[in-house]
């Protein structure tokens, strides 16, 4: 492959990388427009709006279970899908859809109007977790998502004020998990030079010059917040959930150094 071939299919892949971020964008702007409009009747109702937003909340409360449900299904067929060597752009896209849907469905029938204020920084959140990863190196997304995990908690924790335990300590106890989890996968990772292994084939997930001393330094960081905040109280979730925001922002600096 001469030159001029190479620069014209990494041009080719920078424009499905820029179409994927796109749909994120206008994905995340929809949603977050669909939030302003559903907080003018669902939080911030007037006196004509009262038996609108009691049945609103009635419908969200089915849609909680409902659309748990309905991603399910769509997740089986997926992969099912995908077994079978079938064409599955289609049924990931509805599972990602009703995966979203699912989620502030929940999150706004469990905190009300704080579920809406935490979903006007989560979407667009979410559209910069998927910025970072097709731009960034793979380690740096993954510690961007944990470290995402320990603001939520943070944020739960601080906003329960000692209500909604079982929702709180079992969010802290699926961390906790993932965390461990995410870091016995970093050290087969790190022994395997970036290697994972399904069945015969091997798949590179990690580049070679993958920096697995920050992955590692990040969970701890992100499992100490969350460990202080159970100790020291919400007060304390409050100026921790800026320490980690401090935290990405280094590593954001770092690894955008890292690729110039």
């Amino acid at each position: 492959m001469n030159k001029k071939e190479q620069q014209a299919q990494r041009a080719k892949q920078e424009d499905v990388v820029l179409n994927k971020v796109l749909w994120w964008i206008v994905g995340a702007v929809v949603l977050e427009v669909l939030l302003l409009l559903l907080n003018k009747v669902y939080a911030n109702y007037t006196v004509e709006q009262i038996e609108l937003a009691k049945s609103l909340r009635d419908v969200f409360s089915v849609l909680m279970i409902a659309l748990p449900i309905c991603f399910v299904v769509l997740l089986i067929w997926a992969v099912a899908a995908r077994k079978s060597g079938k064409f599955t752009r289609l049924s990931s896209v509805l599972a990602g859809v009703m995966l979203a849907l699912a989620v502030c469905a929940v999150v706004i029938r469990v905190f009300d109007e704080s579920g809406i204020r935490l979903l006007y920084v989560a979407v667009p959140a979410v559209a910069v977790l998927a910025l970072v990863y097709y731009l960034y190196q793979r380690e740096f997304f993954a510690i961007t998502v944990l470290s995402a995990l320990g603001l939520v908690g943070l944020w739960l924790f601080r906003k329960a004020g000692g209500g909604h335990a079982v929702v709180v300590y079992g969010y802290f106890a699926v961390v906790a998990v993932i965390l461990v989890a995410a870091v016995l996968l970093a050290r087969r990772l790190q022994q395997a030079e970036g290697m994972l292994k399904r069945g015969e084939k091997r798949i590179r997930v990690l580049g070679h010059g993958a920096n697995y001393a920050l992955f590692y330094v990040s969970c701890a960081v992100v499992a100490a917040a969350l460990a202080a905040a159970l100790i020291l109280g919400a007060a304390a979730a409050y100026y921790l959930m800026f320490a980690l925001v401090a935290w990405i922002f280094v590593l954001a600096v770092y690894f955008t150094v890292k690729l110039m």
